[in-house]
């Protein structure tokens, strides 16, 4: 065999050598996730791991970086896109200036869809709508707890915040807006069999075209939700204040609960409480304010409002009558 044969041969050994050793070894370690990450307006990339020094630019390209029950921290105010959360994960923005998103064209700025058992903390966060064809800020579609503090949601042609969850949830917003939206500012319509328990504390919901809180089970069977106001204002809407909606076809006695306390209800255009349903919807108010509305108060059907006789009713366009009352217990 002559020289050049001899080196070819070797190659061809060396290679074979390499292969085996190759499918012996085990590969390197892929790149890890963290469990903490950063995002920052003027210096990130979505290329970078998101760590404090090397951050990434948007919420999605964090959430895609980060383990899950991991958190997101804002670092620097400005813009970072639309998120679907498909994690129990918290983005937190705690002060250091507007953290925002701008919807449009018939999207939604934040998706949450954690599954059953996720648990989704957004904090901090402008959640703004610029038109163009239709746009949602928040919807929550599965997640077993979802806390929004903080936040503002506006100018959505839609509906601001949706709670419509395929599966069993727990929802708290707290020291927030949703307000100029061209739906509901919040809605809860979870879907057939599910139940939702919700509080509101300290939310403003003001200026949208239809209800502030709209709480229905209308369109869904054996579905459930239990809905607490505290501290909240309703204001300006163009239809009620606060409404629910029960609808038929359900096998759960009271389908639809809905609690105010230490409210004002101002100048809506269509009332301030309703309750309306084919099956039981109920509205129980106490120590608020219902003022400037067109009724003050409004059933249908099934539903029913009652005071615990320590709301101050004045100046609304029906002479301010006062609904049943309903004994503390």
């Amino acid at each position: 065999m002559g020289a050049k044969g001899e080196i070819v041969t070797k190659l061809t050994l060396s290679l074979l050598i390499a292969g085996a050793l190759g499918a012996i070894l085990p590969a390197g370690p892929a790149l890890a996730q963290s469990s903490r990450t950063f995002v920052s307006a003027a210096t990130g990339n979505d290329n970078n791991d998101c760590s404090r020094s090397a951050p990434c630019r948007t919420f999605q390209g964090a959430h895609d970086k980060t383990n899950d029950q991991g958190e997101i921290t804002v670092l620097d105010p400005g813009g970072y896109g639309g998120i679907t959360i498909t994690k129990s994960i918290s983005i937190v923005n705690d002060g250091v200036g507007e953290a925002s998103l701008l919807v449009s064209g018939g999207t939604t700025g934040i998706v949450v869809n954690a599954g059953g058992a996720g648990y989704v903390n957004l904090r901090g966060i402008v959640v703004q709508g610029i038109g163009f064809g239709g746009g949602t800020g928040i919807r929550l579609a599965s997640a077993f707890a979802l806390t929004i503090a903080n936040c503002i949601v506006r100018n959505h042609t839609l509906n601001g915040i949706e709670i419509v969850p395929n599966a069993a949830s727990n929802v708290t917003v707290s020291n927030s807006l949703a307000a100029d939206n061209g739906g509901h500012g919040i809605v809860v319509q979870p879907g057939a069999g599910v139940s939702v328990k919700a509080v509101f504390d300290r939310v403003e919901l003001d200026n949208n075209s239809l209800d502030g809180l709209a709480v229905f089970t209308s369109t869904t069977t054996n579905a459930s939700v239990n809905a607490t106001v505290v501290d909240g204002v309703a204001a300006g809407n163009g239809g009620f204040g606060f409404a629910v909606n029960a609808g038929p076809n359900s096998q759960v006695s009271e389908p639809v609960r809905l609690w105010v306390t230490r409210s004002v209800i101002a100048n809506n255009r269509f009332g301030g409480v309703q309750a309306n349903g084919a099956a039981p919807s109920m509205v129980k108010i106490g120590q608020s304010v219902l003022t400037g509305n067109t009724s003050t108060w409004s059933t249908t059907g099934l539903g029913s409002v009652n005071s615990f006789s320590d709301n101050y009713m004045f100046g609304n366009s029906d002479g301010d009558p006062a609904p049943p009352t309903s004994p503390q217990q």
